[in-house]
Protein backbone atom coordinates (compact mmCIF):
# COMPACT_ATOMS: atom_id res chain seq x y z
CA UNK A 1 0.00 0.00 0.00
CA UNK A 2 1.36 3.41 -0.98
CA UNK A 3 1.79 6.16 1.59
CA UNK A 4 0.48 9.62 0.73
CA UNK A 5 3.04 12.20 -0.42
CA UNK A 6 2.23 15.89 0.01
CA UNK A 7 4.00 17.75 -2.80
CA UNK A 8 4.54 21.41 -1.90
CA UNK A 9 5.07 23.89 -4.74
CA UNK A 10 5.71 27.53 -3.84
CA UNK A 11 5.00 29.85 -6.74
CA UNK A 12 5.56 33.52 -7.47
CA UNK A 13 4.82 34.57 -11.06
CA UNK A 14 6.05 31.22 -12.32
CA UNK A 15 3.27 30.47 -14.80
CA UNK A 16 5.70 29.78 -17.66
CA UNK A 17 7.20 26.83 -15.73
CA UNK A 18 4.01 25.17 -14.48
CA UNK A 19 2.92 23.15 -17.52
CA UNK A 20 6.08 21.06 -17.71
CA UNK A 21 6.19 20.52 -13.94
CA UNK A 22 2.53 19.55 -13.58
CA UNK A 23 2.64 17.29 -16.63
CA UNK A 24 5.61 15.47 -15.12
CA UNK A 25 3.83 15.10 -11.77
CA UNK A 26 0.67 13.67 -13.30
CA UNK A 27 2.70 11.13 -15.32
CA UNK A 28 4.15 9.51 -12.18
CA UNK A 29 4.04 5.74 -11.67
CA UNK A 30 3.52 6.48 -7.95
CA UNK A 31 0.01 7.91 -7.89
CA UNK A 32 -0.84 8.45 -4.22
CA UNK A 33 -0.01 12.12 -3.77
CA UNK A 34 -1.58 15.50 -3.21
CA UNK A 35 -0.25 18.73 -4.69
CA UNK A 36 -0.35 21.79 -2.47
CA UNK A 37 0.17 24.80 -4.70
CA UNK A 38 1.11 27.84 -2.61
CA UNK A 39 0.79 31.03 -4.62
CA UNK A 40 2.74 33.95 -3.15
CA UNK A 41 0.50 36.78 -4.42
CA UNK A 42 1.35 36.25 -8.10
CA UNK A 43 -0.02 38.61 -10.75
CA UNK A 44 0.61 36.42 -13.82
CA UNK A 45 -2.59 34.29 -13.65
CA UNK A 46 -0.73 31.26 -12.32
CA UNK A 47 -3.74 30.12 -10.29
CA UNK A 48 -6.11 30.49 -13.26
CA UNK A 49 -3.72 28.44 -15.39
CA UNK A 50 -3.80 25.58 -12.88
CA UNK A 51 -7.59 25.71 -12.51
CA UNK A 52 -8.15 25.78 -16.28
CA UNK A 53 -5.70 23.03 -17.22
CA UNK A 54 -5.60 20.56 -14.32
CA UNK A 55 -9.01 19.49 -13.06
CA UNK A 56 -7.73 16.99 -10.51
CA UNK A 57 -8.98 16.52 -6.95
CA UNK A 58 -5.42 15.97 -5.74
CA UNK A 59 -4.60 19.66 -6.22
CA UNK A 60 -5.09 22.03 -3.30
CA UNK A 61 -4.51 25.72 -4.09
CA UNK A 62 -3.48 28.02 -1.24
CA UNK A 63 -3.49 31.69 -2.15
CA UNK A 64 -1.52 34.07 0.03
CA UNK A 65 -2.44 37.75 -0.03
CA UNK A 66 1.24 38.65 0.38
CA UNK A 67 4.51 37.12 -0.71
CA UNK A 68 5.60 34.84 2.15
CA UNK A 69 8.94 34.00 0.58
CA UNK A 70 10.35 30.51 0.10
CA UNK A 71 10.46 29.41 3.74
CA UNK A 72 7.14 30.99 4.66
CA UNK A 73 5.43 29.61 1.57
CA UNK A 74 6.64 26.07 2.21
CA UNK A 75 5.63 26.26 5.87
CA UNK A 76 2.17 27.46 4.82
CA UNK A 77 1.91 24.43 2.55
CA UNK A 78 3.20 21.95 5.12
CA UNK A 79 0.70 23.19 7.71
CA UNK A 80 -2.04 22.19 5.28
CA UNK A 81 -0.45 18.88 4.23
CA UNK A 82 -2.05 15.58 5.22
CA UNK A 83 0.57 13.19 3.81
CA UNK A 84 3.04 11.22 5.89
CA UNK A 85 5.76 12.24 3.44
CA UNK A 86 6.51 15.73 2.16
CA UNK A 87 8.23 16.63 -1.09
CA UNK A 88 9.33 20.24 -1.51
CA UNK A 89 9.87 21.01 -5.17
CA UNK A 90 10.66 24.25 -7.02
CA UNK A 91 8.20 25.48 -9.62
CA UNK A 92 10.96 25.84 -12.26
CA UNK A 93 11.70 22.10 -12.38
CA UNK A 94 10.43 18.86 -13.90
CA UNK A 95 10.95 15.17 -13.12
CA UNK A 96 10.81 11.81 -14.91
CA UNK A 97 7.83 9.52 -14.48
CA UNK A 98 9.42 7.10 -11.97
CA UNK A 99 10.78 9.88 -9.73
CA UNK A 100 8.35 9.53 -6.81
CA UNK A 101 8.58 5.76 -6.82
CA UNK A 102 12.38 5.84 -6.71
CA UNK A 103 12.63 8.50 -4.01
CA UNK A 104 10.18 6.66 -1.73
CA UNK A 105 11.99 3.36 -2.22
CA UNK A 106 15.36 4.91 -1.44
CA UNK A 107 14.00 6.67 1.64
CA UNK A 108 12.34 3.52 2.98
CA UNK A 109 15.40 1.33 2.41
CA UNK A 110 18.12 3.60 3.79
CA UNK A 111 18.78 5.21 7.16
CA UNK A 112 18.44 8.85 6.15
CA UNK A 113 15.97 11.34 7.60
CA UNK A 114 16.00 13.58 4.55
CA UNK A 115 17.04 12.90 0.95
CA UNK A 116 17.27 14.83 -2.31
CA UNK A 117 17.83 14.08 -6.01
CA UNK A 118 20.84 15.27 -7.95
CA UNK A 119 20.25 18.52 -9.80
CA UNK A 120 20.61 18.74 -13.58
CA UNK A 121 20.14 21.58 -16.07
CA UNK A 122 16.54 22.07 -17.20
CA UNK A 123 17.38 20.87 -20.73
CA UNK A 124 19.23 17.76 -19.43
CA UNK A 125 22.62 18.95 -20.72
CA UNK A 126 24.73 18.45 -17.60
CA UNK A 127 25.00 15.87 -14.84
CA UNK A 128 27.65 16.28 -12.16
CA UNK A 129 27.56 13.84 -9.24
CA UNK A 130 31.17 14.27 -8.20
CA UNK A 131 30.94 17.32 -5.99
CA UNK A 132 29.67 18.23 -2.56
CA UNK A 133 27.88 21.36 -1.39
CA UNK A 134 29.74 22.89 1.53
CA UNK A 135 29.95 26.27 3.26
CA UNK A 136 32.91 28.17 4.61
CA UNK A 137 33.14 29.28 8.24
CA UNK A 138 31.34 32.54 7.34
CA UNK A 139 28.32 30.69 5.93
CA UNK A 140 29.05 31.22 2.23
CA UNK A 141 28.60 28.21 -0.05
CA UNK A 142 31.41 26.44 -1.86
CA UNK A 143 31.49 23.35 -4.09
CA UNK A 144 34.21 20.73 -3.68
CA UNK A 145 35.12 17.98 -6.14
CA UNK A 146 34.41 14.99 -3.94
CA UNK A 147 31.28 13.17 -2.92
CA UNK A 148 29.41 12.60 0.34
CA UNK A 149 30.85 15.58 2.24
CA UNK A 150 27.74 17.71 1.88
CA UNK A 151 27.02 20.27 4.56
CA UNK A 152 23.48 20.65 3.23
CA UNK A 153 21.17 19.49 0.45
CA UNK A 154 19.76 21.92 -2.09
CA UNK A 155 16.30 23.27 -1.28
CA UNK A 156 15.28 22.81 -4.92
CA UNK A 157 13.84 19.42 -3.99
CA UNK A 158 13.76 17.74 -0.57
CA UNK A 159 11.95 14.62 0.67
CA UNK A 160 11.25 13.88 4.34
CA UNK A 161 8.69 12.79 6.90
CA UNK A 162 6.32 15.55 8.03
CA UNK A 163 6.76 14.76 11.75
CA UNK A 164 10.54 14.96 11.32
CA UNK A 165 10.19 18.43 9.79
CA UNK A 166 8.09 19.68 12.69
CA UNK A 167 10.40 18.10 15.27
CA UNK A 168 13.49 19.84 13.84
CA UNK A 169 11.72 23.23 13.43
CA UNK A 170 12.07 23.20 9.63
CA UNK A 171 12.74 26.29 7.53
CA UNK A 172 12.83 29.58 9.40
CA UNK A 173 10.10 32.04 8.30
CA UNK A 174 12.50 34.90 9.11
CA UNK A 175 14.54 33.86 6.05
CA UNK A 176 12.52 35.32 3.17
CA UNK A 177 14.64 33.72 0.45
CA UNK A 178 18.13 32.22 0.17
CA UNK A 179 20.22 30.47 2.85
CA UNK A 180 17.07 29.07 4.50
CA UNK A 181 17.94 25.45 3.73
CA UNK A 182 21.57 26.03 4.78
CA UNK A 183 20.37 27.29 8.16
CA UNK A 184 18.07 24.27 8.59
CA UNK A 185 20.83 21.81 7.66
CA UNK A 186 23.30 23.49 10.02
CA UNK A 187 20.74 22.73 12.72
CA UNK A 188 20.37 19.16 11.40
CA UNK A 189 24.13 18.70 11.56
CA UNK A 190 24.08 19.84 15.18
CA UNK A 191 21.30 17.31 15.83
CA UNK A 192 23.36 14.52 14.16
CA UNK A 193 20.69 13.98 11.52
CA UNK A 194 21.65 11.76 8.58
CA UNK A 195 20.88 13.00 5.05
CA UNK A 196 21.99 12.18 1.52
CA UNK A 197 21.69 12.83 -2.18
CA UNK A 198 20.45 10.00 -4.39
CA UNK A 199 23.04 9.56 -7.12
CA UNK A 200 20.83 7.87 -9.72
CA UNK A 201 17.85 10.20 -9.33
CA UNK A 202 17.66 13.57 -11.06
CA UNK A 203 15.58 16.72 -11.05
CA UNK A 204 15.80 19.10 -13.99
CA UNK A 205 16.07 22.68 -12.80
CA UNK A 206 16.11 26.07 -14.52
CA UNK A 207 18.63 27.70 -12.17
CA UNK A 208 17.36 31.02 -10.81
CA UNK A 209 14.23 30.60 -12.93
CA UNK A 210 12.23 32.76 -10.53
CA UNK A 211 14.76 35.38 -9.38
CA UNK A 212 17.12 35.48 -12.36
CA UNK A 213 20.91 35.53 -12.41
CA UNK A 214 23.40 38.37 -11.98
CA UNK A 215 24.05 41.13 -9.46
CA UNK A 216 20.55 41.88 -8.24
CA UNK A 217 19.56 44.08 -5.30
CA UNK A 218 17.09 41.69 -3.66
CA UNK A 219 19.37 38.67 -3.96
CA UNK A 220 22.18 40.51 -2.14
CA UNK A 221 19.79 41.95 0.42
CA UNK A 222 18.25 38.58 1.32
CA UNK A 223 21.61 36.83 1.49
CA UNK A 224 23.10 39.56 3.68
CA UNK A 225 20.11 39.42 6.02
CA UNK A 226 20.07 35.65 6.23
CA UNK A 227 23.73 34.68 6.37
CA UNK A 228 24.30 36.82 9.47
CA UNK A 229 21.28 35.50 11.35
CA UNK A 230 22.32 31.95 10.46
CA UNK A 231 25.71 32.53 12.10
CA UNK A 232 24.07 34.11 15.16
CA UNK A 233 21.73 31.15 15.62
CA UNK A 234 24.09 28.23 15.16
CA UNK A 235 27.59 29.03 16.47
CA UNK A 236 28.54 28.75 20.12
CA UNK A 237 28.92 32.22 21.65
CA UNK A 238 32.70 31.93 22.05
CA UNK A 239 33.14 31.12 18.35
CA UNK A 240 31.05 34.14 17.41
CA UNK A 241 33.73 36.25 19.12
CA UNK A 242 36.16 35.51 16.27
CA UNK A 243 33.78 34.66 13.42
CA UNK A 244 31.76 37.89 13.50
CA UNK A 245 34.75 40.30 13.29
CA UNK A 246 36.02 38.45 10.20
CA UNK A 247 32.51 38.43 8.74
CA UNK A 248 32.14 42.20 9.12
CA UNK A 249 35.64 42.88 7.78
CA UNK A 250 34.81 40.88 4.65
CA UNK A 251 31.52 42.78 4.37
CA UNK A 252 33.39 46.10 4.50
CA UNK A 253 35.76 45.03 1.70
CA UNK A 254 32.78 44.00 -0.41
CA UNK A 255 31.02 47.30 0.27
CA UNK A 256 34.11 49.18 -0.93
CA UNK A 257 34.30 46.96 -4.02
CA UNK A 258 30.71 47.70 -5.05
CA UNK A 259 31.21 51.41 -4.45
CA UNK A 260 34.30 51.34 -6.69
CA UNK A 261 32.42 49.57 -9.51
CA UNK A 262 29.59 52.13 -9.16
CA UNK A 263 26.96 49.87 -7.63
CA UNK A 264 26.12 51.80 -4.44
CA UNK A 265 22.69 50.15 -4.11
CA UNK A 266 24.36 46.74 -3.77
CA UNK A 267 26.77 48.20 -1.20
CA UNK A 268 23.76 49.41 0.80
CA UNK A 269 22.38 45.86 1.06
CA UNK A 270 25.16 44.99 3.51
CA UNK A 271 24.22 47.81 5.88
CA UNK A 272 20.54 46.91 5.51
CA UNK A 273 21.42 43.30 6.31
CA UNK A 274 23.06 44.42 9.56
CA UNK A 275 20.05 46.57 10.43
CA UNK A 276 17.65 43.70 9.73
CA UNK A 277 19.48 41.57 12.29
CA UNK A 278 19.47 44.38 14.85
CA UNK A 279 15.73 44.93 14.35
CA UNK A 280 15.03 41.19 14.63
CA UNK A 281 17.65 40.45 17.29
CA UNK A 282 15.19 39.34 19.98
CA UNK A 283 13.46 36.94 17.61
CA UNK A 284 16.79 35.54 16.39
CA UNK A 285 17.98 35.01 19.97
CA UNK A 286 14.80 33.10 20.82
CA UNK A 287 15.45 30.73 17.93
CA UNK A 288 19.13 30.52 18.86
CA UNK A 289 18.08 29.40 22.35
CA UNK A 290 16.25 26.38 20.88
CA UNK A 291 19.23 25.44 18.71
CA UNK A 292 21.79 25.70 21.51
CA UNK A 293 19.57 23.82 23.97
CA UNK A 294 18.90 20.90 21.62
CA UNK A 295 22.24 20.52 19.83
CA UNK A 296 24.04 17.22 20.34
CA UNK A 297 27.55 18.06 19.12
CA UNK A 298 29.99 20.96 19.36
CA UNK A 299 31.11 23.37 16.68
CA UNK A 300 34.36 21.45 16.10
CA UNK A 301 32.44 18.44 14.77
CA UNK A 302 30.46 20.70 12.43
CA UNK A 303 33.60 22.51 11.26
CA UNK A 304 34.91 19.17 9.95
CA UNK A 305 32.30 19.48 7.17
CA UNK A 306 33.10 23.12 6.40
CA UNK A 307 35.28 24.35 3.53
CA UNK A 308 38.61 25.58 4.90
CA UNK A 309 38.93 28.87 3.07
CA UNK A 310 36.84 31.77 1.84
CA UNK A 311 33.96 30.48 -0.25
CA UNK A 312 33.30 33.76 -2.04
CA UNK A 313 36.91 34.00 -3.24
CA UNK A 314 36.86 30.37 -4.39
CA UNK A 315 33.61 30.88 -6.29
CA UNK A 316 34.89 34.10 -7.89
CA UNK A 317 38.03 32.33 -9.14
CA UNK A 318 35.99 29.45 -10.56
CA UNK A 319 33.60 31.90 -12.23
CA UNK A 320 36.41 33.65 -14.07
CA UNK A 321 37.98 30.31 -15.04
CA UNK A 322 34.74 29.39 -16.81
Amino acid sequence: MQDLISIIIVNYNGKKWLKKLFNSLFSQTYEKFEIIFVDNASNDDSIEFIKNNYNDGRIKILKSEKNLGFAGGNNFGIRNAIGQYVLLINNDTWIENNFLEKIVNFYNNNNFDIVAPREVNYDKTEKDNNRSIMIDFLGHFAYKKFKNKDFYLSGVCLFFDKDFYIKTQGLDNNFFMYVEETDWFWRLNLLKIQFSYIDNLYIYHAIAGTTGLGIKYNIFLWRNQNTLQMLLKNYRWYNLLWVLPIYFIQNIFEILFFIIILKPSIACTYVKGWYFNIANFKKIMQKRKWVQKNRLIGDFEVLKKIYLGFGKIKNLIEYYKK
